[in-house]
């Protein structure tokens, strides 16, 4: 681009450095660091007010840590509750169940027996995401020995369980949920970074192993998904108001046509399901509220236990940046990127508020949180020979998937 070629800076008239094809800006006051795309339009009405709230915790919880580090080894107070909803969802699908096979057993009519297992156990298929219980995509050890065996030098250096599985994923694709003995990969992203990145993304995805976040509990996660089918089953028709508005138009009292049953059930059915829907919301509510600042620490504390881990968080943040300029295409080398241009990403990623996705905290949180929790090591650097990276390297191009 023409400013590109420019010796100073048209604000501040310093110096530019040499920025070869790349776009040119200004370190000393800033210039050319506007974002490449525009701003999404903040939201408005109650999502607006829930992001609102949502970043008033944030930065809340993030000033709690920076003022104590140490309290990013320890679990989130709100840990206990969310594992208490998951587990009162799970109590009462096992409940359902029981009640469905409770009734089938009864000597009632046998239309009203099938009718009421019928309705108990289509609501479990409806709600439950059975589908989560056999992830697909993982390998073995028979298929990826050096990846698994790097990640189990990684995880005993860590003190995790090392995992037993592998899935790769390709530019971000979310993984569905596993058991901790399973690590995600994503492919194109490890061929972007050099060793120590490699090193702080392993030691990163296997730190969330040791329990610390909820979200990715996989009984929490299942809960999360289980309530998202009672909303689906129970959430309110917008097409109910509509007909009750022509039939209040055809003179019925209150929406209610004469001689009809079927607008006064639709009257009924909402005081009926009133208490069911709450439950489900009050469920939800510990669920994401709490995951939300439990997640935050929890995603702080694995690029704090990287770091001390030996590897370069900040290459891997490189990686993730670069990952998104390419848009779903190729991802350059980071060690073909010139370190101005991974600065100028860095810098234009903590003035935009940007975030890799939405499990994890801003760029300008986990850049502010490293330098805060930087210090002396408190466990030696986890040694792994370029050898067997490289072995784990091919295993992963390998397994990665063409349509991703």
């Amino acid at each position: 681009m023409a400013r590109a070629k420019l010796d100073n800076c048209p604000v501040c008239r310093q110096p530019l450095p040499e920025f070869g094809g790349w776009p040119a800006w200004c370190p000393a006051c800033g210039w050319g660091l506007e974002p490449e795309e525009s701003a999404t339009p903040a939201p408005t009405g109650i999502r607006g007010w829930w992001q609102h709230r949502t970043d008033r915790d944030e930065a809340a919880e993030l000033q709690r840590l920076l003022a104590d580090p140490t309290l990013l080894a320890r679990r989130h107070p709100r840990s206990t509750a969310i594992y208490a909803a998951a587990v009162g969802v799970h109590l009462a699908t096992v409940l359902l169940l029981a009640v469905g096979a409770w009734v089938m057993t009864t000597g009632i009519v046998t239309v009203l027996k099938v009718f009421a297992g019928v309705v108990a156990f289509g609501l479990v298929v409806v709600t439950f995401p059975l589908h989560r219980l056999r992830p697909t995509g993982t390998v073995g050890a028979a298929v990826a020995p050096a990846t698994l065996k790097v990640a189990a030098t990684v995880a005993n250096a860590l003190g995790v369980p090392p995992p037993t599985r592998l899935r790769v994923t390709s530019y971000g694709t979310p993984a569905p949920p596993a058991s901790r003995r399973t690590v995600t990969i994503d492919a194109d992203r490890w061929e972007a970074l050099g060793y120590g990145g490699r090193l702080a993304l392993l030691a990163h995805e296997l730190s969330h192993h040791n329990g610390h976040d909820p979200r990715r509990a996989l009984p929490v996660t299942i809960a999360s998904e289980t309530l998202d089918g009672w909303l689906f089953l129970l959430r309110p028709d917008p097409r109910t108001a509509g007909r009750r508005a022509r039939r209040a138009a055809r003179g019925g009292w209150v929406g209610v046509a004469p001689g009809t049953a079927a607008g006064l059930s639709e009257l009924l059915l909402p005081v009926v399901i009133a208490p069911l829907y709450a439950s489900v919301l009050a469920a939800g509510w510990v669920l994401r509220e709490g995951g939300t600042l439990a997640g935050l620490r929890a995603e702080l504390y694995a690029d704090a236990v990287a770091a001390r881990a030996g590897g370069d968080v900040t290459e891997l943040i490189d990686g993730e940046l670069a990952e998104a300029a390419a848009g779903g295409n190729a991802i350059n080398p980071l060690v073909g990127l010139p370190a101005i241009e991974r600065e100028r990403r860095r810098r234009v990623a903590v003035a935009a508020g940007t975030r890799v996705d939405a499990m994890h905290p801003t760029y300008a949180a986990r850049l502010e949180m490293l330098a805060a929790a930087a210090g002396p090591a408190q466990q030696a650097p986890v040694f792994v020979d370029a050898a067997d990276l490289d072995a784990m390297s091919r295993e992963l191009v390998a397994l990665r998937r063409p349509n991703e």
